[in-house]
């Protein structure tokens, strides 16, 4: 049995414990507080073993382990703040999901993104979620890559690079040297700038050092060259030149340097927000050299980070920052950006749906109202995707991942488009009305049918009892034909035109009364206000504009099958009236062939030549004329030879 003395002894312990994990709490909570999230996890977890659980330590294992991408072991951290279930923080149910994905939970990540998303209607985050089918529907061609692994990749984190000819440039933690300085945020050296040649196999160099004049004792990463090479911006902290040299709070800015005699010679922090108490890091220059993107968590962005740019003067001065908006700019982080030469900015984002950490997202500049549309997999994974660089030319590229499967932390990425690449759409529709032309009123049961620019049918309906007509789910960016017909009426149609990102346009086809009798002598083409079938100089075959013609002729043969028409086929006036006369008789014959694979019965027509013989203008032999005038010649008749 224990003794009084005992006893006594245990109940004096049990005090002094409580009080020592309580300094042990307060010195995570600092460590914490500093972004030394390495140092903060392993006290933390000493806690948590230690029976030490609660809400507060479940969601800072969780925060410390998310803002370093250990995104597997923050769901671990987050799962058990979530069964102890109470009020959660804002931020927390959107990590929370996150981390899930990451973890390979996808049901249970749309469950606590749905949660989430009920609980902030207003967040642009949650709009985001509700609104990613709409968004995805603007991507069309092909974003199907192959990707591989760089073998100058380390267990250290290597990432955000730029291609410079065959020189790949990048940020790197690998040590320097032995007196290395610990980032204490992710317990690694701080990065310096390395680069590495791709080689004849498509190999790369062993890493080096890229210049000594570009780096400090602290960070540095993200660069970016102008055209002639001769100026590179880059990512640093902000180091205040004292004898320590040491990081001013840490806060990364925008440095420049510039080519002198051969050396990199430092111009020092932009004057950007650099006078601000903000974080200004990872430039993109346009394709014309003339803007900088960079991402800033400057006052009056939108969430921890947005993307901003600037336009730079003449003098290497700055226009005042501008912030992209919320249609990129979410209340998670945006950052990484980089321009293609054909003007598409691409960019990381935790904060419009994807599938986990940072995924990598793409916008048409060249389009006011553009959406960001979401690339993927390969280039997105469940994991930290970002720092894409893509030459839409070769349709080659190199991006950043700490996936599972590389050689460590964040490792690079080499990557081709093995298909055509793709553009950028939305679903549209065009919408409109059939009237007549005498008495202004609207026409029922008229028959549409809808083309593409190469006379492909696409659609066919009919309008409604008030005229009306609709095809849903056309692409923008492009010209359609809209034909309608109706009996004793003359067909006519329109052209209607979407501009990309349009999602609406509306015609009218006004149809009037047959002004003309179905005779033999008739020529269809003059009938129907056909414009010509042309030809190219020296061809026969049938050219995509004149398929949407010839099915004028298809309908009406297909109305009125006692009819009979001659084909009749016309040449301009150069080369010999030999050869002309060859010509003129193989496309008529070629327009003739046309129309049987359209189902017309090749005994109700004939297909005669008639070379130049028949000219439209002056243009004959030895008078100069335009390529217009010539083509105005190169034609072909439709006329009715019996019914």
């Amino acid at each position: 049995m224990r003794t009084i003395r005992q006893y006594l002894a245990i109940a004096l312990l049990f005090p002094i414990g409580l009080v020592a994990q309580d300094r042990t709490l307060k010195r995570a909570e600092k460590t914490f507080a500093k972004e030394s999230y390495v140092s903060a996890i392993s006290i933390y977890e000493r806690l948590a073993n230690k029976g030490m659980g609660s809400e507060q330590l479940y969601e800072r294992l969780g925060d410390a382990n998310y803002f370093n991408a250990n995104y597997v072991q923050a769901e671990q951290w987050y799962t058990k703040r979530y069964e102890l279930k109470g009020t959660f923080p804002k931020e927390f149910l959107y990590r929370y999901a996150q981390s899930l994905k990451s973890a390979g939970k996808a049901k249970h990540a749309e469950h606590i993104m749905a949660q989430y998303t009920k609980e902030n209607p207003t967040q642009l985050r949650a709009k985001n979620q509700l609104q990613q089918l709409a968004q995805q529907s603007i991507k069309k061609g092909s974003d199907v890559f192959t990707i591989e692994n760089i073998t100058t990749n380390t267990k250290y984190s290597d990432y955000s690079s730029t291609i410079k000819g065959d020189t790949l440039l990048y940020a790197s933690a690998r040590p320097r040297t032995m007196a290395n300085q610990i980032y204490q945020r992710t317990g690694q050296p701080y990065t310096n700038l390395y680069y590495t040649v791709q080689q004849a196999d498509g190999s790369y160099s062993k890493a080096e050092l890229y210049s000594k004049n570009t780096f400090s004792i602290f960070h540095e990463a993200s660069p970016v060259f102008t055209k002639d090479g001769n100026t590179m911006y880059y990512t640093q902290n902000e180091v205040k030149q004292t004898n320590e040299r040491r990081a001013v709070n840490g806060l990364y800015k925008i440095y420049k340097s510039v080519k002198e005699k051969g050396k990199w010679v430092n111009k020092g922090v932009q004057d950007i927000f650099a006078k601000d108490s903000a974080r200004v890091a990872h430039p993109a220059l346009s394709a014309d050299g003339k803007t900088l993107y960079f991402a800033s968590d400057a006052r009056g962005t939108f969430g921890q980070s947005d993307l901003f740019k600037v336009s730079i003067n003449e003098d290497g001065s700055y226009t005042a920052p501008e912030n992209l908006g919320n249609t990129i700019n979410t209340e998670g982080r945006e950052s990484y950006p980089f321009v293609t030469r054909d003007n598409i900015l691409l960019f990381a984002s935790d904060g419009h749906p994807g599938q986990g950490g940072f995924d990598i997202f793409a916008l048409d500049l060249n389009q006011k109202g553009a959406l960001p549309v979401h690339l993927n997999a390969p280039l997105n994974s469940a994991f930290d995707d970002f720092g894409l660089n893509w030459d839409r030319a070769t349709n080659r590229g190199v991006f950043t991942s700490n996936r599972p499967g590389g050689q460590g932390d964040d490792d690079l990425y080499t990557f081709i488009n093995v298909q055509p690449f793709f553009e950028f759409d939305y679903n549209a529709r065009i919408i409109g009305k059939v009237l007549d032309k005498n008495t202004n009123l609207p026409l029922a049961n008229t028959t549409i049918i809808l083309y593409d620019s190469t006379g492909k049918e696409l659609g066919k309906t009919t309008t409604n009892e008030t005229g009306d007509f609709v095809f849903e789910r056309v692409l923008s960016n492009a010209t359609y034909t809209t034909r309608a017909s109706k009996e004793t009426y003359s067909t006519n149609e329109t052209r209607p035109s979407l501009a990309l990102y349009e999602r609406e346009t509306s015609t009218t086809i006004v149809l009037d009364q047959d002004q003309y009798k179905l005779e033999q002598g008739l020529d269809l083409a003059k009938a129907l206000s056909l414009r010509h079938i042309y030809f190219d100089l020296d061809k026969s075959n049938i050219r995509k504009d004149a398929r949407v013609e010839l099915e004028k002729i298809v309908e009406v043969l297909q109305a009125n099958p006692t009819i009979k028409i001659e084909i009749g086929s016309h040449t301009d006036s150069r080369q010999s009236k030999g050869y002309n006369q060859a010509l003129s008789q193989r496309r008529a014959q070629s327009t003739l062939n046309y129309l049987v694979q359209r189902g017309i019965n090749k005994n109700r027509l004939t297909a005669k030549g008639y070379g130049e013989t028949q000219l439209t203008n002056q243009c004959s032999d030895g008078v100069k004329c335009s390529e217009a005038e010539h083509q105005l010649n190169r034609r072909s008749t439709f006329v009715i030879v019996k019914e």
